[in-house]
């Protein structure tokens, strides 16, 4: 996990995993901290006494993806389980369910239950998934948010099949997000970027051993639409939970590489409305693939 700034949270957060641990596995933790973050390292030096975590630390990134990813090359492991800094686990025993998970699927990519928002996105990924996505968990475009959503909807595009949740427990309790800013921007270039999430997608299933997606097309359609309920938000989301500080050097080397891309490119911004795709055709494939949900809507 990544963490600034929050070395309460970020202490309640670590004792509830390691506290909730069955005994029975080798889990090992891996924090990224900024270098300037004193009381942060100083809670990680503290709790190494308790817990074994190792801490890298470095200036402000330019990609908390990036970090993310750099932890997973720091410890190795058969599977990465992501966290947050302002959440709590709730499930005892939870690297037991995990390992029943893995043991039933070495290539598999499941995702923490969120316990009262469904929002909540953290992904728990195992060793063959992560070598076939490229040795990466996520992408490393955004200097906040997004690379869950990336990486769920590049999982469904490849494997053609709901998400699926661990029976483990997560409680998020956020009260803003660290850097987040011009949301209708990075909102936009995520909309603008989804060749990109196809082309993963067809790249991961051939690695995993999938059928060639057969619904690619009119599937990414619905699941790389524009959200219109958050895009009409959007400004009372930034307003309540955005960084009001000044923006600092590695987000504005995020924002200077994405207008840099959509600049040297003429792809043109994806502009359609949910409800437009939900032709006779689109559901009859999507009542194929995913009955169940499809009945319930």
């Amino acid at each position: 996990m990544c963490s600034r700034g929050r070395p309460l949270q970020l202490t309640g957060a670590l004792l509830s995993l390691h506290d909730n641990e069955s005994g029975d596995h080798d889990v090992k933790y891996a924090v990224a901290v900024d270098v300037d973050d004193k009381a942060t390292i100083g809670t990680l030096v503290s709790l190494q006494a308790k817990i074994p975590i190792g801490y890298r630390v470095g200036e402000r990134p330019v990609s908390l993806d990036a970090l993310h990813n750099q932890l997973t090359k720091d410890i190795p492991a058969d599977v990465y389980v992501c966290f947050i800094d302002d959440a709590l686990c709730l499930t005892k025993d939870w690297d037991v369910r995990i390992a029943e998970l893995y043991e039933e699927d070495h290539n598999g990519l499941w995702w923490w239950t969120p316990k009262g928002d469904e929002l909540t996105m953290i992904p728990i990924m195992s060793k063959g998934f992560y070598k076939a996505a490229g040795n990466k968990i996520f992408p490393e475009y955004f200097p906040f948010w997004w690379g869950d959503t990336w990486l769920s909807e590049v999982y469904m595009l490849a494997t053609e099949s709901h998400l699926k949740f661990a029976p483990i427990e997560v409680l998020d309790c956020p009260k803003d997000t660290m850097g987040m800013r011009e949301l209708r921007f990075w909102h936009n270039f995520y909309l603008w970027l989804q060749p990109e999430r196809i082309a993963e997608a067809k790249k991961l299933a051939e690695k995993l051993d999938l059928p060639e997606p057969t619904i690619a097309e009119d599937l990414r359609r619905i699941i790389g639409a524009p959200n219109k309920s958050f895009v009409e938000d959007i400004d009372r989301i930034e307003a309540m939970q955005g960084d009001q500080g000044e923006p600092h050097e590695g987000y504005k080397t995020a924002k200077a590489n994405a207008v840099a891309m959509m600049e040297g490119n003429d792809r043109p911004m994806p502009s359609f409305d949910i409800v437009d795709l939900l032709t006779p055709e689109v559901i009859a494939v999507l009542d194929k693939h995913f009955p169940e949900t499809i009945k319930a809507a």
